[in-house]
């Protein structure tokens, strides 16, 4: 592959070079450019203009240089496999591309989590919905696998191994079909202070210890989407398959086990705050703990909002509370029985 766009003298082998690129970083901004037949890409290419289409290229081109050697014969072996597959055919039509190269860009997006890329990719060869079923399909197949459903004690790392594979999945088909991902900043605090019918009725699961209506309420919650989570919750047969599943999907929202793992350990710092506080100023530290640092300025509702966009299943773990002076802060929720609904539900 060549290292200066500046050196490719044809405009079609500059779009392959483009198009090299475009697929090893799972990015879709330059097929987009190159399959919209008002841009002027697309009518420079057309035109053979070669001069506006290194134009494009030097904001599209990376510096070779700079990458591993194992990185540049990854890159080479995708030009090479363009030019055998895709090349004569984008000469002959260069829009829309290929089908096959948009699959294969959107397959590789999603390995590099590139969400909003793949979504665009699947998109433009209208396939979205179809990878989406496919992938909650896989997903429903393995929570019904004999690992997952058995009600007998089966060996647990099997059963954790498949619900978390299966986690995998469901939160590639989620994001595939939400690329943007944010909306919980907005969802925690909406169904706090504005959806009060469902948050009593969660509440009320609560406080009547019903595990698997809070299990099922929390899988919905994350899932944000009731075609899909009907179908998952359907598939699991047993309390330690949604408690299982709840918690894998909730690490996933966290951005990992990392992430999650401070985030309980920052809820469980809470609770124990919580248990001796005696001011307001105990009180109010409780919401700085669980978010593990103050916000701008410092009101029970930021904290919540950030609460739930970095860790979306705090929200359904929190409640508002008042301190001895009246001043609202957010809160672990606390069962009658004194233990944590984190250690209720064993997600922790």
């Amino acid at each position: 592959m060549q290292t200066d766009y500046t050196e490719i003298p044809e405009p079609y082998d500059l779009i392959n070079h483009l198009l090299s690129i475009a697929y090893f970083y799972g990015d879709f901004s330059i097929p987009f450019q190159l399959m919209n037949t008002t841009s002027q890409v697309y009518l420079s290419v057309k035109k053979g203009d070669i001069v506006a289409l290194r134009k494009f290229a030097a904001r599209n081109w990376i510096d070779l240089e700079r990458l591993s050697g194992e990185k540049r014969a990854e890159l080479e072996k995708i030009y090479q496999t363009i030019i055998a597959k895709y090349a004569a055919q984008i000469q002959t039509e260069l829009s829309p591309l290929p089908p096959e190269y948009l699959t294969e860009l959107g397959e590789r997006a999603i390995l590099l989590g590139h969400y909003r890329d793949a979504h665009s990719a699947f998109k433009a060869i209208k396939g979205l919905d179809r990878k989406v079923n496919e992938l909650v399909s896989d997903a429903i197949q393995l929570l019904k696998s004999r690992e997952v459903a058995a009600h007998d004690k089966e060996d647990v790392d099997q059963m954790t191994e498949k619900v978390q594979q299966a986690v995998d999945r469901l939160y590639i088909a989620i994001r595939l079909k939400n690329p943007f991902g944010n909306q919980f900043q907005r969802l925690g605090p909406e169904l706090h202070y504005e959806d009060l019918e469902t948050f009593k009725k969660y509440i009320k699961y609560v406080e009547q210890s019903l595990l698997k209506e809070i299990l099922e309420f929390g899988i919905q919650y994350l899932i944000d989407d009731h075609s899909i989570s009907e179908k998952i919750i359907a598939a699991l047969a047993t309390s330690r398959a949604r408690r299982l599943f709840l918690k894998h999907l909730a690490i996933r929202f966290s951005g990992g086990d990392q992430r999650y793992n401070q985030f309980i350990a920052n809820y469980r710092l809470a609770t124990e705050q919580l248990k001796k506080a005696n001011s307001d100023k105990d009180f109010l530290e409780v919401q700085r703990i669980l978010l593990g640092r103050g916000t701008g300025d410092n009101k029970y509702f930021q904290f919540l909002r950030e609460l739930s966009l970095e860790h979306p299943i705090s929200a359904l773990l929190v409640i508002t509370m008042r301190t001895p002076g009246g001043e609202l802060y957010i809160s672990p929720l606390i069962l009658k029985s004194e233990n944590s609904l984190l250690d209720f539900l064993e997600i922790g």
